[in-house]
């Protein structure tokens, strides 16, 4: 055996050699073979060789120390190394272990581990949360099942009983946490086995769904009101293309939701707005912009309707533009009561030509056009002068007819750029567009000679008609439009006062003239209230409810010198125009209150028409309590009528008014009411007792569903706001029916009672 001296064995010790830790922990073994194998054998055979064969070992001895010294090393390199192995996977395991518990414990859903009888192995941070628990060492062991609400305890010990005969399973129930919280969870459990194969814990993965599940109720609602919402839901995704559309869409535009999804909303476009509208409209709503909009869209059966339409933009969670929603209202109806609306502010319903407000708008574009383009034009006043003979012998109804019969003869003799007005009345007006004088003229005699030719048949009776006609000529030096109708007004009162059928073109002078004629009514008005020439007469108002209340309208006329009666248009206006209008109020007002002591029943009304001056006259007041204390006149027995257009042309004092009138005691109706478009605004401010509708929507009610639209609505406004209603101009008795169902609450017209003289309605109440 070689001598190993200390500087070897130092040398083979040191740390970092190449033997590394393989060779150092060898060394121990080594030594030990080395030094003990001649000791063993020096001591047990052969005691003097001892130390000899300890240090001088023979080469035998040297050999098989140095094999059995390799082996020795050999395996315990292996032992070492499966040692290390050992260690590195057990470390790796706990690694994983604890990697494995942190995922769980940072689990945002509960994991847990259920025994067989239900006693809760384990639970993580996010189950204990659910459960109002602080720790696990509170419901550790514990039954999970007193945890189950009681209507769901019996379904979950049976899905604990499932997992451990093997299954998967899902369930939803609700839990009651420790504090007494109620929550709704969803939970997915497997079963868990150990080596052998046995199922040891039921493993579960639960969520808290209460939230989802107030998400999916309040999603459902909402969902079911869109289903049922009484406007159309269509939605598309960014490139225009239909996902959903409610039973309300399919329903109006007549497309199934299967012929409408995956279609683009081009298959309800009528192909009547210009490509420019839906050019814009995309443009808007693909930036983000919501888009209002009325739309007339075409139905499958190609009828076309009016939508009012609203497309928004909605985005996703990040911002990104996700869909359209678009929402649209059928508005057929209201569109096209909203174009009758708008038709009737521009024309007459009786005649269908434009009425005074339009005409007056067109002159005053045309005195604008004249000045810059130095053109010539006329324009010509006409006036029916039979027709108050026609209207007042054969009634309302044969006035119209031969109203809207005259408008047709003029309308068909002018040239077709010629405007034809119904001022109001039997009153008509012309614009003779781009004409010079001598033509013009020529015109106005050529509608003249038509209306003489023209004979009114009426019951087997014939009238002849004539016009007579003022104009005056259009230019560059023409005065304002108000002075031009105040002239051509002017030109045809002096055709009609030099023998009627006959045409008058302006002068400088007429004006005097008309002045003259004017002047001729106010004395003849003054003269008549000395001389009482006017006679009062009485339509009936019929109630149509169940009323014992009589009403008639007071009605006024003009005795001439002839004896011939003379109706209030002839001498209302001049009497308005010079402020004398009051004194004939008052002389109505004496005379219907002495005529109310006479023997005439407690339950007749009489309505007395008020003038827009009355309203404004702070004497007209005191004249009214004089009378009624000088006539011991009960003050409910008198109602005052004044029209829609002299209240809102001074509504505060209107308000006043009426308001000290009712604390008399009197009533009040506000008389054609209609006729302004923001009627039901004012309406509310005035305190009337009455609403008399404006006849232009009752004459036609039976054969005009927008006519019976208008009465329908206020009567349910003025109803509403506790106001009766009279419809006047009733002409027959299916109106009369017809009225009746709707409600109406009095009529009044010739199908109810012509007006007749105040004496014979004395004569019949006593």
């Amino acid at each position: 055996m070689p001598d190993i001296n200390k500087t070897q064995l130092q040398t083979i010790s040191k740390p970092g050699n190449s033997a590394k830790g393989v060779v150092i922990t060898g060394l121990l073994p080594v030594a030990l073979v080395w030094t003990l194998d001649p000791l063993v054998h020096a001591i047990f055979f052969d005691h003097g060789h001892f130390l000899e064969e300890l240090l001088s070992p023979s080469p035998q001895d040297l050999y098989f120390r140095i094999l059995l010294t390799l082996i020795i090393l050999t395996f315990s390199y292996f032992y070492r190394h499966q040692l290390n192995r050992y260690k590195k996977q057990n470390s790796r395991l706990e690694q994983q272990k604890q990697l494995i518990q942190k995922i769980i414990d940072s689990e945002p859903e509960c994991v847990k581990r259920v025994a067989r009888d239900g006693a809760l192995l384990d639970m993580n941070p996010a189950g204990l949360s659910i459960i109002e628990a602080d720790a696990l060492k509170q419901v550790q062991y514990a039954s999970v099942y007193d945890l189950i609400a009681e209507e769901d305890r019996d379904a979950y010990i049976a899905f604990n009983a499932k997992i451990f005969s093997g299954e998967t399973a899902s369930m939803e129930y609700d839990i009651v946490g420790l504090e007494g919280s109620r929550k709704r969870v969803d939970s997915h459990a497997v079963p868990l086995y150990d080596e052998e194969g046995g199922i040891v814990a039921h493993l579960a993965i639960t969520r808290d769904i209460t939230a989802f599940k107030k998400s999916q109720q309040e999603l459902s609602k909402f969902s079911q009101a869109v289903e049922q919402c009484a406007s159309m839901v269509m939605m598309t995704d960014t490139e225009g293309k239909i996902t959903y559309v409610n039973p309300r869409f399919c329903s109006v535009t007549g497309y199934s939701e299967d012929e409408c999804l995956g279609k683009t909303p081009r298959i309800i476009r009528s192909g009547l707005h210009p490509k420019e509208l839906y050019e814009e409209m995309w443009q808007k709503i693909s930036t983000g912009i919501e888009w209002r909009g009325i739309l007339q869209n075409r139905r499958k059966d190609d009828e076309l309707y009016w939508a009012s339409v609203v497309i928004s933009p909605v985005n996703d969670e990040s911002g990104q533009l996700d869909h359209f929603l678009c929402t649209q209202e059928d508005i057929t109806d209201s569109h096209q009561l909203n174009q009758q609306l708008e038709y009737q502010a521009r024309h007459c319903m009786l005649t269908g030509l434009v009425n005074r407000h339009e005409f007056e708008q067109q002159l005053e574009q045309l005195l604008i056009e004249i000045r810059q383009n130095k053109s010539h034009h006329a324009i010509v006043f006409a006036d029916i002068d039979q027709f108050k003979l026609i209207n007042d012998t054969c009634g309302h109804a044969a006035g119209d007819q031969l109203l809207r019969q005259i408008s047709s003869l003029l309308q068909a003799n002018v040239r077709q750029n010629d405007l034809v007005s119904r001022l109001g009345g039997d009153e008509f007006a012309v614009l003779i567009r781009y004409c010079e004088i001598e033509k013009a003229g020529q015109v106005v005699e050529h509608l003249r000679q038509c209306v003489e030719d023209f004979t009114f048949l009426w019951e087997n009776q014939s009238f002849k008609v004539t016009i007579s006609l003022g104009w005056l000529a259009l230019d560059e030096f023409s005065p304002d439009s108000t002075t031009i109708l105040s002239q051509a007004d002017a030109s045809c009162y002096i055709a009609k006062e030099q023998g009627r059928n006959r045409l008058h073109f302006h002068r400088d002078n007429d004006k005097d003239h008309s002045r003259q004629g004017e002047f001729q009514w106010v004395n003849r008005i003054h003269e008549g209230l000395e001389k009482n020439q006017f006679q009062l007469y009485v339509q009936e108002i019929r109630a149509l409810t169940d009323t014992e209340q009589n009403h008639y309208e007071v009605l006024l006329r003009y005795r001439d010198e002839a004896n011939k009666l003379i109706p209030p248009g002839a001498f209302l206006p001049p009497a308005e125009r010079y402020g004398i209008s009051p004194k004939i109020d008052r002389w109505v007002v004496c005379q219907v209150c002495h005529l109310l002591t006479s023997d005439l029943a407690d339950n007749i009304t009489l309505s007395v028409n008020l003038s827009g001056l009355s309203i404004n006259d702070p004497e007209f007041l005191k004249y009214v309590s004089q009378c009624l204390d000088k006539f011991q006149v009960p003050a409910h027995k008198l109602c005052f009528e004044i029209t829609e257009t002299a209240t809102i042309s001074n509504l505060t004092e209107a308000v006043k008014f009426i308001s000290r009138m009712k604390e008399m005691g009197c009533l009040f109706s506000l008389d054609d009411f209609g006729s302004g478009l923001s009627s039901f605004g004012y309406l509310r401010t005035l305190p009337v007792d009455y609403v008399k509708i404006d006849g232009i929507f009752v004459k036609n009610i039976c054969e005009s569903e927008i006519d019976q639209a208008m009465v329908r609505s206020i009567n349910e406004i003025g109803q509403l706001m506790g106001k009766e209603t009279v419809a006047e101009f009733v002409e027959n008795e299916e109106a009369i029916t017809l009225l009746q169902e709707m409600g109406i609450d009095y009529a009044q017209g010739f199908a109810i009672a012509k007006p007749y003289p105040i004496e014979e309605l004395i004569e019949k109440a006593r």
